[in-house]
């Protein structure tokens, strides 16, 4: 029955009558929601220490807000030392655990977004949030990108790009965006251009990078609701580098700093 690409006869058969479309297979992507009992049950996810934390990463029942829950949780606590580091990465667990790559989406993007809370206090601590070329920047780092003073920007990464939180910057409780192109930092945005952070509250933090390595930043209040966005950077990565989604957490004295993980989503698009 038919007489276009596909026959059927009605009883058992299918007949191509030309060559067909076929679909491309789909473009690389992750969604790790910690949605395992123990850490160690997820092959995606690596986590480094700096120092000696003060609560291990671990699978939480009890991270959350306002209440704990939906989909699994990953919390953790730092050392109580200033700028010992503890590192989350997703996607991999060989020493560089890079796979997303700028100049190979056509006219797609990378994306990566964070899903967090940040438990307690907003003060005496840096976070990003975002892309980075290494999973483990190394000790007392503060993070792949931070923000020691005003606006200035500290690219301890060569190549990465995401969101900062720091109690040292200008508009310490305000999330801000920058990148770094082989370490030729970006200006970071302005206070108007990110979100407040409100202690014990959900965010979800999006970069986004296109084929010339152009990054832009979106976030938004509500898990699977609408993003927001805000703008992109002056100078954006290299879109030649791979890049790995990373989460980085920091105190910026002596007092250890936790942290709670929701999910992490990563893709990149293939050319259309």
């Amino acid at each position: 029955m038919g007489s276009g690409a596909l026959q059927y006869d009605g009883v058992r058969t299918v007949t191509a009558n030309w060559a067909l479309r076929q679909a491309a297979p789909p473009p690389p992507f992750l969604m790790e929601d910690f949605l395992v009992d123990v850490l160690a049950d997820t092959p995606y996810v690596s986590v480094a220490a700096s120092g000696i934390p003060t609560g291990a990463a671990a699978i939480s029942a009890t991270a959350g807000d306002p209440v704990p829950g939906y989909g699994g949780w990953l919390a953790g606590a730092t050392d109580d030392v200033d700028a010992e580091i503890d590192e989350i990465a997703v996607g991999g667990l060989a020493a560089t655990a890079s796979w997303l790559r700028a100049s190979q989406v056509g006219k797609g993007f990378i994306v990566c977004e964070w899903g967090i809370s940040v438990p307690g206090a907003l003060t005496t601590r840096q976070y990003f949030a975002g892309l980075s070329d290494d999973p483990t920047e190394g000790t007392t780092t503060n993070g792949a990108l931070n923000i020691q003073t005003a606006y200035t920007l500290v690219d301890v990464a060569d190549d990465a790009a995401g969101w900062i939180f720091s109690s040292l910057a200008t508009a310490p409780t305000v999330w801000k965006y920058a990148s770094t192109d082989s370490q030729v930092g970006s200006a970071v945005s302005a206070t108007t251009e990110g979100r407040t952070q409100v202690a014990n509250t959900w965010i979800g933090l999006r970069t986004e990078i296109d084929v010339n390595g152009d990054c832009y930043f979106s976030d938004r209040s509500v898990r699977g609701g609408n993003v927001t966005f805000y703008g992109k950077t002056d100078v954006g990565t290299s879109p030649d580098v791979l890049l790995v989604p990373l989460f980085t957490a920091a105190p910026t004295t002596t007092a250890a700093v936790s942290w709670e993980l929701d999910y992490c989503f990563a893709s990149a698009s293939h050319a259309v």
